[in-house]
């Protein structure tokens, strides 16, 4: 990386990660994961017209080509970020501020008292002095005397100042961060103890913070059989007839170009699109081999992923049937619906797709977008060698495909969140989404976790930033939900906040939760999942 310079031209494949900012000059199918960098869960498609732009933080999921190095160093997006962090002053903690507040008093009661002492002292001694039958003192006596008096009076002053008591809060803090550790709570900051105490209000990021940053079928309905959970296709799996459930597992592993590897961090992941490795883990969840299967079984054909037709299809050798070939179409549920004639029903029957058949489907489509998922439609074709001759390379027959079913793929909600949020509202603290992704996705995912209820605000980055401070202020009162923001705008709601007198907390795994964790009087990073960039932001490191 410290060799690269502006003006360079980087070959990019699937798996890397970037470390500047750049133009696409040739691609290949790119898709870029961007949700560390940005916030934004959906992968990202890239060219050298539209869509141009690569930013540092960034990840290549699938397809291969080439960039232009625009920006290094403290210039790209992820050095400004860094900056940024820096430009952050360190404010006191609740308890410095009570605690000098509580020193001034204290110091100024000592003052008073000193010089009460002081004066009544002086003019005891000099009334004495007067009504003794003894001779008046003489001036050295008199300054003896009086320098005795002084040192009466400024030991009351040190005396009354709490000198072991920032020691003693010091020593105790201490003592917590090892406790902490032990929780797995890494405290970089050792004021972050106390203040995370008088917290009043917790503004967390989404993607990997609140959700797991890895897309999951988590409600389909296949042959039309529903799961309502990723537990739940086993159980499906049981029931549906097993040379169905074979072309529908033959289907994602064929039809797909991601595939397993080890990640940066060493751990064993599907690289390739975040749909396309969803659907990976589904099979694999079944106790499926895609590699077996892709050994087995010989693609003849391969349509990559259309952004125009919104499907991605292959054609596979079948070794024994009546037919020689079969096509595998997936895509938007809408599209490939509307290329079906037929569907496999319940009893793995292959049946005739009419307009009740359909509008059922559509119902069932349309309740899974309800839910903010990600609808994929999964159907197939045979293919005699005749008509297998009359493809061409370019474009895949979207025609007379059998229906195999919807499968709905979200980004779910960690494990433990629902009852932490619920948790942090029985203690009065309130907890706000502050997202880069889209508002549809950030509402519902809001509301799953019980961030969104009943009068809360949603809206968006750009609309939030349009108001004038006054309306901020006001608009931050209410607000639950923000989505399609930027790093600024994260800043710029904890300031908000800070200003109306609220202890604000940050949790964010991303780079761009980096300005806002080092501005927030306590903020907490994601260890596993984080970048380095929110690690050194964060007051905090949950391990």
């Amino acid at each position: 990386v410290k060799d690269v310079q502006v003006g360079d031209v980087l070959l990019m494949e699937p798996g890397d990660l970037l470390a500047v900012d750049g133009i696409i000059l040739k691609s290949h199918n790119i898709t870029c994961d961007e949700s560390s960098a940005t916030g934004e869960s959906d992968a990202m498609k890239k060219d050298p017209i539209e869509h141009c732009y690569v930013i540092s933080g960034s990840k290549v999921l699938d397809g291969s080509g080439c960039m232009l190095v625009t920006a290094v160093g403290p210039n790209s997006f992820f050095g400004k970020t860094m900056m940024a962090m820096r430009e952050a002053s360190p404010e006191e903690t609740p308890l410095q501020i009570k605690l000098d507040h509580l020193a001034e008093s204290i110091a100024k009661l000592g003052m008073a008292a000193a010089i009460a002492m002081l004066m009544s002292l002086v003019v005891k001694y000099f009334v004495q002095a007067a009504l003794s039958e003894e001779p008046f003192p003489s001036g050295a006596d008199i300054f003896s005397d009086m320098v005795k008096i002084v040192i009466q009076a400024i030991t009351i002053v040190v005396v009354a100042v709490p000198e072991g008591l920032p020691m003693a809060v010091t020593l105790a803090l201490a003592y917590a961060t090892t406790q902490m550790l032990k929780d797995n709570n890494l405290v970089r900051v050792l004021s972050a103890c106390e203040t995370m105490g008088n917290a009043t209000t917790v503004c967390s990021d989404k993607t990997g913070t609140l959700t797991q940053n890895k897309m999951t079928v988590v409600e389909g309905t296949l042959s039309l059989m529903p799961f309502t959970s990723l537990d739940g296709t086993k159980a499906w799996k049981n029931e549906v007839r097993p040379e169905v459930a074979q072309v529908i597992i033959e289907g994602i592993a064929l039809n797909s170009s991601a595939f397993e590897d080890k990640d940066e961090k060493g751990n064993l992941a599907f690289i390739g699109s975040k749909t396309e490795s969803a659907l990976l883990g589904f099979i694999k969840f079944l106790g499926a081999s895609y590699s077996n299967i892709r050994s087995d079984i010989k693609v003849v054909k391969m349509y990559p992923f259309s952004s125009a037709k919104k499907t991605m299809s292959c054609v596979v050798e079948v070794p024994e049937g009546r037919e020689k070939y079969r096509l595998y179409v997936k895509g938007a549920s809408e599209i490939v619906l509307r290329s079906c004639t037929h569907y496999i029903d319940s009893e793995g029957e292959t049946r005739s797709l009419d307009d009740n058949a359909r509008a059922r489907f559509e119902q069932i489509i349309s309740q899974y977008a309800d839910k903010a998922l990600r609808t994929i439609a999964l159907s197939y074709r045979d293919v005699s060698s005749s008509e297998f001759k009359k493809f061409n390379d370019e474009e895949a027959p979207d025609a007379k495909l059998i229906c195999l079913g919807v499968v709905g793929i979200q980004d779910p909600l960690r494990p433990g969140v629902v009852e932490s949020v619920r948790d942090f509202a029985k203690a009065g603290v309130t907890v706000r989404m502050i997202t880069g992704d889209n508002i549809q996705t950030a509402r519902a995912i809001a509301k799953n976790a019980g961030i969104l209820i009943k009068g809360g605000l949603a809206m968006t980055g750009p609309e939030f930033r349009a108001l004038s401070k006054e309306d901020q202020t006001e608009a931050v009162k209410r607000l639950q939900v923000l989505a399609r923001s930027s790093p600024t705008d994260k800043t710029i709601v904890v300031r908000r906040l800070q200003e109306l007198g609220e202890v604000v907390a940050v949790t964010g795994d991303g780079t761009n939760d980096g300005p806002a964790l080092k501005m927030a009087d306590v903020g907490f990073s994601m260890g596993i999942t984080g970048t380095e960039v929110a690690k050194e932001a964060s007051a905090i490191v949950l391990m």
